[in-house]
């Protein structure tokens, strides 16, 4: 029986040949394809003079604010799953928090000093207002519902969100990085981020990120908090095999292992679909 996004991912022209060696399955996620052939679903918006990349309909009354890796949004098949995520039934938007940026270069010319030097202007002080305007135009929108999905950087921006549980109910941490509250920014460790989190959430680990993701350290922190939480293990994959973007120190996903084909595939539609589910039991 087909999962729930691959039914409505159907209508998704199929170009695996050029991404996957033409052995991704029939249906397969937009995010299997090469990121220069896809042709994104949605449209550009400047909302409080941030750039925002906006797909799905307000109608369906529920929102997933979607937090990019350190590659930035036009990296790796952000706005291929963004689209994914939509087509399950959502209005998708993904604020630019690195106004038009990525680390990608400084990882390429082995400046990774550097690039973390860079990302440091990117803390809450600054995310935390282009979230507000967003949360607004979702208002504006009729959204009642919101949930938010991170991969590396972005779980760290997702679990600042699940602060506020009155605007974000529901969060998915995708292959986490959230180590850069502590080393970047405010010095929250990840267990005392994981502490301050109020809204359910979800942790999709590989084994390339600590341990304390998935034995069951901040399951216990959040349990203890009554706050709802979950963890699956994804233990054939590589840290950043969500969105294809970027890996962990200093390399890109491919970089760290991570192969275009029927198994990391696969495993973007499992994560997709998890998420899905995330938000069908905890948006309502």
């Amino acid at each position: 029986m087909l999962g729930f996004s691959q039914k409505f991912l159907r209508r998704v022209p199929l170009t695996r040949a050029a991404s996957c060696g033409g052995v991704c399955p029939e249906g397969a996620l937009p995010a299997s394809f090469n990121e220069k052939a896809y042709i994104p679903k949605g449209k550009e918006l400047n909302i409080g003079g941030a750039n925002v990349y906006a797909t799905g309909d307000p109608g369906w009354k529920s929102s997933i604010i979607v937090m990019h890796d350190v590659f930035g949004v036009n990296g790796g098949d952000h706005k291929a799953l963004c689209d994914g995520l939509a087509a399950g039934g959502h209005y998708v938007v993904m604020p630019d928090f690195f106004e038009g940026g990525s680390i990608e270069p400084y990882y390429q010319a082995k400046k990774v000093p550097e690039g973390k030097t860079w990302l440091k202007k990117f803390g809450w002080a600054h995310c935390s207002p282009i979230l507000e305007q967003v949360h607004e135009h979702l208002r504006e929108k009729g959204v009642e519902r919101t949930g938010s999905i991170g991969f590396c950087w972005g779980a760290w921006a997702v679990a600042k969100a699940c602060q506020e549980p009155s605007k974000v109910q529901a969060g998915v941490w995708c292959h986490p990085s959230c180590q850069v509250g502590k080393e970047l920014y405010e010095g929250e460790t990840e267990h005392e981020l994981t502490e301050a989190v109020q809204a359910a959430t979800l942790i999709l680990p590989s084994p390339q990120e600590p341990e304390f993701y998935s034995n069951g350290e901040l399951s216990k922190i959040m349990d203890r908090n009554g706050v709802a939480n979950d963890m699956v293990y994804f233990k054939d994959q590589t840290h950043g095999w969500v969105v294809r973007g970027a890996g962990f120190l200093g390399r890109s996903w491919e970089e760290c292992g991570g192969q275009k084909d029927a198994s990391s595939i696969i495993g973007v539609q499992r994560a997709v679909n998890l998420a899905l589910g995330w938000y069908a039991k905890h948006l309502y």
